[in-house]
């Protein structure tokens, strides 16, 4: 007999209504994903001058800060930017309804936008993800594309910018990075040769004065409410967690508009506006939508770019026209936020009306763990912040007051600090005074701070570091699916943001079992599995690598050179040598007829492919004359050496090549066939890349390096957290050795071993050492080598243990034997430089440093 099907069983009530799935993500983010990442993959095709000096410099480019740091923006912020200039420059998506006609692979349930006027975007980044880096980046994208390009793309872009914040808690934060401009000048966002078109921009922060009377550009920092006065709100009848979810319902009287609505409207050109935690923008209809529609009605509105870690509507979706999307999963396993850790322990709620009483289990496992932090914090010279939550002012104050009476020394008087939230997660008018000042010093070391216990987590605009524990006692009915992250999502922030270290930051979730489901449901809706740790038993273990004062024998230092590569800020003399006759170049053909067309190749492109690949991305507008398309090249030209200002002088050179080159013979550059012929993307294409390729090596320039300092000690650098393998071993200065992984581990083991080395250290990046060289694409770049060594004869080494190679490899060990060359002549030590591939080192099993000499023969005579 044939078997029997087994039937299906039917889903559950609870599986059908279970949408996690469409909750994850926004309808076009996995489509524009895969489209951004092609185009990117294809060299930005599409995208201005301007853009793409931008991208260049943001992220083919290394970066140090002024605190002498390395920088480097991380993969999901240059995501958001790519995403966004794809969608603008490239694809010109200029409404919400053409980007969900466009990207959306499912358009049934979604409604079309009532209002879709101008062009409106959503950037979901994780909290703690660093949203407000894309911003500035946006910014500065939109501005200097205004101010650099021809006029008829110039316009499209804006000159002027509106950040909104919901609240002056959020305000508070943003003004740490825009008041005086301050992250455009720390962060580098604006090349240097583009530098003269900024010196026109300008911040103005609420409350400031007039802006510069001259400034071209000026960004505009406010919050909402500032451009809108508050109805009285007492016979408010929405339910608390609806409001505290999506925020405050909207005014319904005619409300004026204030100060700076009235100043934008005054300025020329197009407007950016920038909503930060963007959830609250959910409702069409909401005064804050409204003001800006109102804004378009006086200023055009190039753009709305919605940033929000949760831009969900009351019923849990994404917003529908989210075009990048990084959310808390992802950037937990990239440790670009903390992980957090959930406290196991069999903790019962005590029978009691006091708060302190009933949760006296809870509050207790969670000081005894902020303690172990304290302690484990000490040699890093940190603060650890404990953070409590409860269901109401009543219990708020009860708590905070046990915790002050019971632990004086820890918690006592102004060590706790208590915040009170409306129903709608605003910190309330009594504390504002008091949270906005422990927004800008909790972090501090000399901080009182201690303890933080609010109603409602606040949140957002808590950029607070230093919180590594969490005791939740309180449940969540919200039926969307937006406050778990919200809320975790204060603690999450990492501590250690501002050190060059891959140490896995940490934040401990501690409570009861309502506020632990609502956990699960974050778990659930991020398909994340977060670790757990049992309360009292698993201690806390923060390894700290740090010099050793007993250890001085084991010292080494490192001489700080003057930089041995720079780039040239002009070219005038080489281009005016350049003799474009022996350039090695196709010859071009003047029109579709020409025979050359049917044997035309460049580079492994014929005509017709060349055309179709860079159509697209080599395009100008219709020229009246060969001036205008040599000067338009010369622009091309100066920008892909990174020279801009070095377009005059090339402009003779690039009227040589077409006039006497180009064509195979002499033409007439007044015929406008030869005008038309020079204006092709094939013609645009292959005379900038023989101009590229002729000048790229020029670029940089060699210098004879200058002695700044004889020897920076090791021992000088500051302790740092690490995460990875480490060796205890005995010839190092700091008391472990820091591996990024096995093969280092084992290195280190072999130096340590080695009879004929007498001191050995992993060079760590918070010391901060670097050897400048150039990549294949002649950018400047930084290059750390692994490991520092003194043998016995007193000779110093930069070893590096390479496991996998690149094609800049071979630049990075010419840049490093350079250094040691250069490093012997101006001290009193000799240096040497060995690479030490895996597999050889496998097969070698060297037992002393000499042993290594089989790699590198000559470095050891």
């Amino acid at each position: 007999m044939p078997k029997k099907k087994k039937e299906r069983t039917p889903p559950s009530q609870t599986e059908l209504l279970d949408i996690t799935a469409k909750l994850r993500t926004g309808p076009c983010v996995p489509a524009l994903r895969e489209a951004s990442k092609a185009w990117k993959a294809g060299g930005y095709k599409g995208v201005t001058d301007t853009t793409r000096i931008l991208l260049n410099h943001w992220f083919y480019t290394d970066h140090r800060l002024r605190t002498g740091l390395p920088f480097k923006y991380h993969a999901s912020q240059q995501e958001a930017i790519e995403t966004l200039i794809f969608v603008w420059e490239f694809e010109k998506i200029r409404t919400r309804k053409g980007l969900l006609e466009r990207y959306a692979q499912d358009l049934r349930d979604l409604r079309l936008p009532p209002f879709d006027d101008f062009a409106r975007y959503c950037i979901k980044m994780a909290t703690g993800s660093g949203k407000t880096k894309v911003m500035a980046l946006a910014v500065a994208w939109q501005f200097l594309n205004a101010m650099r390009e021809q006029k008829d793309i110039a316009e499209d872009y804006a000159k002027t910018f509106l950040i909104v914040a919901p609240n002056v808690i959020v305000l508070e934060r943003l003004k740490t990075d825009f008041s005086g401009a301050r992250i455009f000048k720390n962060d580098p966002i604006v090349p240097k040769e583009l530098g003269i078109f900024w010196d026109d921009f300008d911040c103005v922060m609420r409350d400031d004065g007039e802006e510069r009377a001259h400034a071209e550009g000026t960004l505009f920092l406010t919050n909402i409410q500032q451009l809108y006065e508050r109805p009285d709100r007492s016979n408010e009848d929405e339910p608390d967690a609806m409001t505290a979810v999506l925020g405050p319902k909207p005014p319904t009287n005619n409300l004026q508009m204030t100060d700076f609505c009235d100043r934008i409207a005054l300025r020329a050109g197009k407007l950016l506006v920038i909503n930060d935690e963007a959830h609250h923008t959910h409702d069409e209809e909401s005064e804050w939508n409204k003001v800006i529609r109102r804004l378009h009605g006086k200023t055009p509105i190039a753009s709305q770019l919605d940033f929000s870690a949760t831009p969900r509507f009351q019923k849990g979706a994404i917003f529908p026209w989210t075009i990048s999307d990084y959310p808390l999963k992802q950037a937990i396993v990239d440790g670009i936020v903390k992980r957090p850790m959930k406290g196991v322990a069999n903790i019962q709620d005590a029978k009691s009306e006091h708060a302190s009483v009933k949760y006296r289990g809870y509050l207790t496992a969670g000081v005894e763990r902020w303690r172990e932090y304290r302690e484990q914090l000490k040699p890093l010279k940190k603060k650890p912040v404990f953070f409590v939550m409860l269901n109401s002012t009543e219990e708020a104050d009860d708590v905070a007051n046990w915790l002050q009476t019971t632990y004086p020394s820890e918690f006592g008087n102004e060590r706790t600090q208590v915040i009170h939230t409306d129903k709608g997660g605003e910190v309330s008018k009594k504390d504002l005074d008091t949270a906005r000042k422990a927004v800008r010093e909790v972090d501090k070391e000399d901080s009182p701070i201690h303890a933080i216990v609010s109603v409602l987590m606040l949140r957002e605009g808590w950029d607070v570091q230093n919180v590594t524990v969490v005791v939740g006692l309180r449940p969540y009915s919200a039926k969307a699916n937006i406050l778990p992250e919200q809320t975790i999502g204060r603690g999450l922030r990492l501590m250690f943001r501002d050190l060059p270290t891959t140490y896995t930051e940490r934040v401990d979730i501690i409570g009861n079992k309502a506020f632990l489901d609502f956990v699960d449901d974050l778990e659930k809706l991020e398909e994340l599995k977060l670790d757990t740790f049992e309360l009292g038993k698993d201690k806390l273990r923060i390894v700290t690598i740090m010099p050793l004062g007993d250890r001085k024998e084991f010292d080494i230092g490192l001489p700080v050179l003057t930089p041995f590569l720079v780039r040239k800020k002009s070219l005038a003399e080489e281009i005016a040598a350049l003799e474009v006759m022996s350039f090695n170049s196709i010859v071009l053909p003047k029109s579709e007829d020409d025979p050359r067309s049917k044997t035309f190749t460049y580079e492994g492109y014929d005509i017709i492919t060349l055309r179709k690949e860079f159509e697209r991305e080599y395009t100008i507008p219709d020229p009246q004359t060969a001036q205008e398309v040599i000067g338009y090249y010369a622009r091309r030209i100066a920008e892909a050496v990174k020279l801009p200002a070095q377009f005059a002088v090339l402009a003779p050179k690039v009227r040589e090549f077409f006039e006497q080159k180009a064509f195979g013979h002499a033409v007439d550059l007044n015929d406008h066939a030869i005008v038309k012929a020079m204006s092709t993307a094939v013609a645009h294409y292959v005379c900038v890349d023989v101009f590229k390729k002729a000048l790229q090596s020029l670029t940089i320039e060699e210098q004879t390096p200058q002695l700044l300092e004889p020897a920076r000690l090791l021992s000088t650098c500051q302790p740092f957290p690490w995460s990875r393998p480490v060796w205890e071993g005995q010839k190092r200065i700091f008391n472990l050795v820091p591996c990024d992984n096995d093969f280092e581990r084992e290195f280190a083991k072999f130096l340590d071993n080695a009879k004929d080395v007498t001191a050995f250290a992993k060079l760590p990046r918070a010391f901060g050492f670097t050897i400048e060289y150039t990549d294949t694409s002649m950018n400047l770049r930084n290059y750390e080598p692994d490991f520092v060594a003194i043998d016995k004869f007193g000779v110093h080494w930069l070893l590096e243990s390479k496991g996998q190679e690149n094609v800049d490899v071979l630049r990075k060990d010419i840049a490093a034997m350079r250094w040691c060359e250069n490093a012997s002549k101006l001290t009193d030590k000799q240096w040497k430089y060995v690479k030490v591939p895996q597999k050889e080192f496998e097969a070698l099993q060297p037992t002393r440093l000499s042993d290594l000499k089989a790699l590198s023969p000559v470095l050891f005579d």
